[in-house]
């Protein structure tokens, strides 16, 4: 993507414009977004780096490929960006509602779809093929927005039409599956929601599904579709960055491993350098100097 097409980020979140706006942000996120509302739908993807989403008392694990994040106007939200700082490219596209609702006229029964079937339900994941249309539209936009001519807003305007169609399928499609015995949002949610709450304890997969009485692959396959990853995925990444922060708070490296939820200090390991890319102990080393030699000997 072209530089001319990278946005500076706007903390104020303030829309100016009566129909669209999309931004294409890449950065490090070093900056503090604290929880808001906005009157006007908020379409976010995320093209490169992970972090957490919140929106109202529900949060979302992004990442690239694993969805597109509706926020509707009204609704609490704000990103969390956790451990070092780590460059992430997204794109979003704010949508004034009374424009969209200007757009029923050509397209009733999307925007009937699309209103009935978010409810609470903020994250949708195309297949991979409806995806790459998708992000091609938003790319689109970008492209018209930054031309300015007499003729980009009526283009901006039908890219818009097309995307939100392509929503709608999903929405329907989504709608379709959630309403089969055990595999509905929600409980996916009280999942993700009994994780959160209960990392550091011991649990499994298994256990996960006997507790919620759900099959074993049916809850892992619609926890990544709904997550962005499996259950196993999550729990060992909420207990990397519980010891991640430990580590920077002083704690000894093994001890920080213990507490978050690892038994085992190989595998804590492995799973530390593989995610951030360095040992616990060169992180503590960074912490406090002078405990190199101290680290050093506790990882062989």
């Amino acid at each position: 993507m072209a530089d001319a097409y990278i946005s500076a980020f706007n903390i104020l979140q303030n829309m100016s414009r009566d129909d669209i706006e999309i931004y294409h942000y890449c950065d490090s996120a070093t900056y503090n977004v604290p929880p808001h509302r906005h009157d006007f739908y908020e379409l976010y993807c995320l093209l490169s780096g992970e972090f957490i989403y919140h929106v109202e008392n529900l949060q979302y694990a992004l990442r690239p490929g694993a969805g597109l994040l509706i926020v509707r106007p009204g609704e609490m939200h704000w990103p969390e960006f956790e451990g070092p700082p780590r460059e992430l490219e997204r794109i979003v596209l704010w949508m004034n509602p009374q424009f969209i609702s200007s757009l029923s006229i050509f397209l009733p029964s999307t925007l009937g779809t699309i209103s009935e079937n978010l409810q609470d339900r903020h994250l949708i994941v195309p297949e991979e093929d409806t995806y790459q249309v998708i992000l091609g539209l938003l790319y689109s936009l970008l492209y018209e927005r930054s031309r300015g001519d007499a003729d980009s807003q009526y283009l901006c305007h039908l890219i818009l039409s097309q995307l939100l169609i392509h929503i709608s399928r999903v929405l329907n499609q989504r709608t379709t599956e959630q309403e089969q015995p055990g595999v509905r949002y929600g409980e996916i949610m009280k999942v993700h929601e009994y994780i959160n709450a209960h990392y550091r304890e011991p649990l499994s997969v298994n256990g996960l599904a006997q507790r919620f009485f759900m099959d074993k692959n049916t809850m892992t396959r619609q926890f990544k579709r709904i997550a962005g990853m499996t259950p196993g995925d999550y729990i060992r990444r909420k207990r990397l960055e519980s010891a991640h922060a430990l580590i920077r708070q002083g704690y000894g490296v093994q001890h920080a491993g213990y507490v978050s939820g690892f038994t085992d200090y190989s595998a804590f390991y492995r799973a530390f350098r593989r995610r951030y890319g360095f040992s616990p102990g060169d992180l503590a080393a960074q912490v406090r100097p002078g405990s190199r030699k101290e680290v050093q000997e506790s990882e062989e």
